[in-house]
């Protein structure tokens, strides 16, 4: 299994949930809730990279979002180099120290 193949939710609010892959946030997925009367999910990637505009969108349900964020995360993490990986792994990992050292983890 590889790192793109571990995807995981962790609810951070009333229907709305990161996306975590091998403990790294790299999307996020809601429930678009400002028309009660339409069910719609946005989600998007959001890695510290150059994103493309087809890496967000809207789906009817949950689990419709849930497989069209996968098929987008599969066929964009064939798109970074090691180099660009690595980049944002030191991006996301200092990010987290500072917030540790300012107590705000």
């Amino acid at each position: 299994m590889t790192m793109k193949d571990q995807l995981s939710l962790r609810l951070i609010g009333l229907s709305d949930y990161r996306v975590v892959c091998d403990g790294r946030e790299i999307g996020r997925i809601r429930l678009a809730d400002e028309r009660p009367d339409i069910e719609r999910w946005d989600w998007c990637l959001n890695p510290p990279l150059p994103i493309p505009s087809w890496c967000n969108g809207s789906s009817p349900s949950l689990e419709a979002a849930k497989a069209a964020f996968r098929t987008a995360w599969e066929q964009f993490y064939e798109t970074p180099t090691p180099s660009d990986i690595e980049h944002w792994h030191r991006s996301q990992d200092g990010a987290r120290e500072r917030a540790e050292r300012l107590g705000w983890s």
